[in-house]
């Protein structure tokens, strides 16, 4: 009986309603009356702990946080790694569509830090569409100097959903970063890792819903790249930007880097999915206007120019179906690295480890992440 069966879940439905029974017609009924309470007091306790088990289940079976008694017993999956579509050449060298992000010379730049000092600094950023100003955290790497002329490659770090940009900090991605840039792996590089979507508890998808509604593409693509060019000295060719994310937001990663391929050059995708999966409350596209952001048809009909590194799991039935689909689909110019795991749940302790080879990855892959 494997941990995701329905098997354990009867189970546990079972002995809940049987404890419930027990506790309401108070047996068994201990003869010596201090006994008694105790007695009750220890099957309303294992009843509510059962009941926590039994909900814990049910989560478990919706999202598949542990696919297998292993997994959740801490064992690692063994992995297959494969290359699918055209090379990584093809992908840097292949004609671009659109204009790629505007040069510094051009703007007002203010590289001024709020937190002179530190290596994760916290803006407020206007977000037009919306009229309010949401949280930006930047990270930086070891020596930074805002008066050097010298300019960095970026992240843009993308947090799953319901999520804060601390979410993201609070993964191993900053510090597996800092390690490879120590050991020239990876070139000293720039986070920014941006509230994804505005306001933070809509599901935009990171797509653009109709006029007044939220903006998140262009957020993401427009105002927060342009804002990163005016206060932070980072470069502006698409070989020294790259999106990352994970779950919700390695989907955001793949969406928005495969549309904009003149501001991204690489992608790196976390346990995601390549059709967008609105929630209930918010539906602000068409079936046929969401044909648009199907990415599986996009990688065999337009494959963008792009380098993407894929981590799934194929026991996680939210992420690997579609993965697989994407992978099948995947065509010259994109050119994609997959690692898929045998086993593992949707979580971070699945995928973070990987983190590392990730970014060993784009500091291969990318001329501006190159050490």
């Amino acid at each position: 009986m494997e941990l995701t069966d329905a098997g354990p879940i009867v189970i546990l439905s079972i002995l809940a309603v049987t404890l419930f029974a027990l506790v309401v017609i108070g047996w068994p009924r201990p003869p010596i009356r201090g006994l008694r309470a105790g007695s009750r007091a220890g099957q309303v306790l294992l009843l509510n702990a059962v009941v926590v088990t039994l909900a814990l289940a049910i989560l478990n079976d919706q999202y598949v946080f542990y696919s297998t008694w292993a997994d959740l017993f801490g064992a690692r999956s063994t992995y297959v790694q494969s290359h699918h579509g055209g090379t990584v050449k093809e992908a840097l060298s292949a004609p671009v569509h659109g204009t790629g992000l505007p040069k510094t010379s051009a703007l007002h730049a203010d590289y001024a830090l709020p937190q002179p000092g530190s290596r994760l600094q916290t803006y407020s950023v206007l977000d037009p569409s919306a009229g309010t100003r949401v949280q930006v955290l930047v990270h930086l790497p070891v020596g930074y100097n805002p008066n050097s002329s010298r300019r960095y490659p970026v992240i843009l770090g993308l947090h799953g959903f319901p999520a804060t940009p601390t979410s993201f900090v609070n993964h191993n991605f900053l510090g597996s970063a800092t390690r490879l840039t120590a050991e020239h792996k990876l070139a000293p590089t720039i986070f920014v890792i941006p509230q994804i979507d505005v306001p933070p508890d809509v599901d935009t998808e990171c797509l653009n819903g109709p006029p007044g509604s939220p903006q998140s593409e262009t957020w993401l693509t427009s105002v927060v790249p342009v804002w990163a060019l005016t206060h932070l000295r980072v470069r502006t060719d698409r070989g020294s930007w790259a999106t990352m994310g994970y779950s919700y937001g390695a989907w955001c990663s793949a969406v928005l880097s495969m549309r904009h391929p003149d501001i991204f050059g690489a992608s790196i995708v976390l346990q995601g999915y390549y059709r967008p999966e609105f929630a209930q409350s918010y539906r602000p596209l068409s079936s046929a206007q969401l044909r648009t952001y199907d990415l599986i048809h996009l990688a065999s009909s337009d494959p963008p120019p792009l380098a993407m590194w894929i981590l799934a799991s194929r026991q996680d039935h939210g992420s690997y179906p579609s993965t697989a689909a994407f992978l099948r689909a995947a065509r010259r110019p994109l050119s994609i690295t997959s690692v898929i795991l045998a086993e593992g749940g949707h979580r971070p302790s699945v995928y973070e480890p990987y983190s590392a080879a990730a970014l060993t990855w784009l500091g291969e892959t990318l001329p501006g992440f190159r050490p």
